[in-house]
């Protein structure tokens, strides 16, 4: 029966909340990028305005070094030089007026690549390949004026091969070859800092390895600058005036798109795809620059290196973007910056074509020391998460073995027959559990009091005099908390149908606000309560399954989840079993010890369960644990029926049918009921909404256990399930194929 399978890009959106804000996140700094350009940009044109020389003369022609025929315009500040009626004109011919000067004057020309020679009073002194070429390899050229007590008449001669760019400026002294501009000095001083930032984080990485990551911010940055300089510098000399310069300074900015994007993508496990499509990209565009020995062919190239460029940030930001449904650390800041490049990567192409050079530079060099930034800050804290996280899976090692400890406990606590054993032991108990967590935990003192009408009655005390109980008692009920955690005492409320009955206070602790300490504590905690509503407020009631059961809801409460899913799980596994051909007992048998699959999830960090970004590896791990920890808890009572059966589905629902689970247990290996709810808890995890994606629609959850038949579940128990669901809907297969 065909299912309806929406496109999975859906499940991507809902899983982290909507792309949509990311992308205002990218657009406020496009917004930002822009708005310190504009203000860079005035303050540098204030600054040159100066020495501009205006007042030009001009007008299209056809000959070549032939002074046109016709009525010349003027071209200045007010006056731009057009272009609509005579834009497919190869030649302008520029004339200016220069008043007497009894100083050597130094004449200063940038254009866009164009040939050109100039005269004075009809004498030419410069030529710049202009009867050789169709385009040089220089922006710069500069002419000297002698002293003089008589005016003098500049003509300029100029091919066009791109744009109509004339910028002339006026200065003292003589013509120099090589000049220097604020670009280009700044392109140095970006070159000059990221060197240094590559030598020290090199020297930093051979003392502790986890640094070279960051070289990789200074190599943008040195990179960034050399591309800078290596792009200003037909702005700077006309020594280099071959036609070959414009491609060879062109491709290092280029490239600064690509590499910082490749960047991006390092940052990523699953990323050899994304990486050929940028190496590639890379590749051809340099190829594909170096074979333009026309014009047209170089405009052609620039718009084909921006779509090569657009399209392999575009993968790269595909692949951010799946990664955000895996919860993989950094992939919304990935996301954030691929859009913010891809931006400026367009943006960087309409500059290219309009032949902006200026603002192109601009928006190569600071959209890559953004980018560079983010980078660097993602290495600092990725390499502070890591520190963490070995931290973390030392003292997580340790923390399995508290499980057993805990299912002690809650042993301990079950054999109570009287209220006042049982706070008696719970003191002990939770003392012995404080001495075994660390090995300074050898003075606790402790007590433990009953709430009655007058007030509290002191059951238990262990070395504290005078405690103040009622005082615990208001700060537990002003928190809204059932334990409060300092670094050296802890307090605990004992509540019964949602009233105070006890509290229990310990002090000298070490360690208290340690998260895997509290974490066993809260278990502790919860094991305590729901015995002690069996034992002593629901009429004695003992029945260790039901115990357990209650438990097993409390755990989904504080994980932040419903009851619901429980049940679901019950009423799905009921009637998976029935539709297998087990009897009634069998399937109820089964069906009541599923609703304890995840039973270990109360010895996992409430931290870790609520995380919405990735789960590191030792986080990971943890959470896989809570397999282990349900069936070291379970296990315990192994002599009933009903918890050894639980105890199996709790270890093993989680194993897959191609042997790729937590136990490498393949096929008909893992146990049937462990096999029934691994379906139904993933199929009921998809549709149900969680911290950290939307709800899926039945449709596309269906869709998923189908396309992963064989591989995460079995076959045969996957189809009746799915059949079982399809069935279970009023409407036609078809019609609900269509509606889902």
């Amino acid at each position: 029966m065909k299912l309806w399978n929406r496109d999975r890009e859906k499940h991507i959106r809902n899983s982290n909340g909507g792309v949509v804000p990311l992308l205002g996140v990218a657009l406020i700094i496009v917004l930002l990028t822009a708005a310190v350009y504009f203000v860079a940009d005035y303050v540098a044109e204030s600054y040159t305005q100066e020495d501009r020389l205006s007042g030009w003369n001009y007008l299209y022609t056809d000959r070549a070094g032939a002074v046109p025929d016709g009525e010349m315009r003027l071209f200045n500040a007010q006056n731009p030089i057009l272009t609509e009626s005579d834009v497919k004109k190869d030649n302008i011919y520029f004339s200016k007026i220069i008043e007497p000067s009894d100083k050597a004057k130094n004449i200063i020309f940038i254009t866009d690549f164009a040939p050109m020679k100039i005269r004075i009073n009809g004498k030419e002194v410069y030529n710049n390949r202009f009867d050789s070429t169709e385009y040089v390899g220089n922006c710069y050229n500069a002419i000297t004026l002698e002293p003089s007590t008589h005016e003098r008449q500049v003509e300029v001669f100029m091919k066009l091969p791109f744009s109509v760019r004339f910028e002339t400026y006026l200065n003292d002294g003589e013509a120099t070859a090589v000049t220097l501009n604020q670009g280009f000095i700044i392109g140095a001083v970006l070159a000059g800092l990221g060197l240094i930032a590559v030598i020290a984080f090199g020297a930093a990485s051979m003392v502790r390895r986890r640094f070279y990551r960051s070289l990789f911010t200074g190599l943008i940055a040195a990179f960034v600058g050399v591309a800078v300089m290596l792009h200003l510098l037909p702005e700077v000399t006309y020594a280099m005036n071959e036609p070959a310069w414009l491609r060879l300074t062109a491709i290092p900015e280029h490239m600064t798109f690509l590499l910082t994007t490749a960047f991006l993508n390092k940052l990523f496990k699953d990323r050899r795809k994304s990486l050929v499509a940028i190496v590639f990209a890379a590749v051809i565009s340099a190829v594909m620059l170096m074979l333009a020995f026309t014009p047209l062919l170089v405009k052609l190239t620039i718009f084909g290196m921006c779509v090569l460029t657009l399209g392999a940030m575009v993968y790269t930001a595909q692949v951010a973007l799946v990664q955000l449904e895996h919860r993989t650390q950094f992939a919304a800041p990935v996301f954030v910056m691929c859009a913010y490049y891809a931006a400026m990567a367009v943006f960087a192409g309409v500059l290219l074509m309009t032949r902006q050079r200026t603002l192109y530079i601009y928006d190569a060099a600071v959209s890559t020391v953004v980018v560079g930034g983010v980078l660097e800050y993602i290495y600092v804290h990725d390499y502070r998460f890591e520190k963490k996280n070995r931290a973390m899976s030392v003292q997580s090692t340790r923390y399995e073995s508290y499980v057993r400890y805990i299912s002690q406990f809650m042993q301990s606590m079950l054999n109570c027959a009287r209220q006042e054993e049982f706070y008696q032991t719970a003191v002990d108990e939770l003392t012995a559990l404080l001495n075994k967590y660390h090995p300074d935990n050898t003075d606790i003192r402790s007590c433990a009091a009953v709430r009655t009408a007058d007030g509290f009655e002191e059951v238990v005390n262990r070395g504290v005099p005078g405690c103040n109980y009622a005082v615990i008692e208001e700060n537990c009920l002003k928190n809204s908390k059932n334990c409060i955690f300092a670094e050296t005492f802890l307090d605990c409320v004992l509540r019964g149908e949602g009233r105070i009955c006890a509290v229990f206070h310990f002090e000298d602790i070490r360690d208290g606000l340690d998260v895997f300490f509290m974490s066993m504590i809260e278990t502790a905690y919860c094991g305590l309560e729901t015995t002690y509503e069996n034992l002593f407020i629901r009429d004695g009631q003992r029945e260790i399954n039901i115990i357990f059961e209650e438990l097993a809801e409390n755990t989904e409460l504080d994980n932040g989840c419903s009851v619901d899913h429980l049940r679901h799980i019950c009423e799905y596994t009921r009637a998976l079993c029935l539709s297998m051909g087990m009897d009634e007992e069998k399937a109820e048998h089964i069906a009541i010890a599923s609703k304890l699959h995840d039973l270990g999830k109360i010895a996992i960090p409430k931290y870790i369960i609520h995380k919405q970004a990735r789960l590191s590896e030792e986080e990971r791990v943890i959470v896989n644990s809570h397999t282990e920890f349900g069936y070291t808890i379970l296990s315990t009572y192994a002599n009933d029926p009903m918890l050894a059966t639980a105890a199996a589905i709790a270890k093993y629902h989680h194993e897959r049918f191609n042997g790729s689970g937590i136990y490498g247990l393949k096929g008909k290996e893992i146990p049937v009921e462990a096999r029934i709810v691994s379906v139904c808890d993933v199929y009921d995890a998809l549709i149900s909404e969680r911290t950290y994606k939307k709800a899926w629609s039945r449709g596309d959850a269906l869709s998923y256990l189908r396309d992963n038949e064989g591989k995460l579940f079995d076959p045969e128990i996957c189809e009746k399930f799915i059949d079982y669901i399809l069935e279970k809907d009023d409407a036609p297969a078809e019609q609900t194929s269509e509606t889902v």
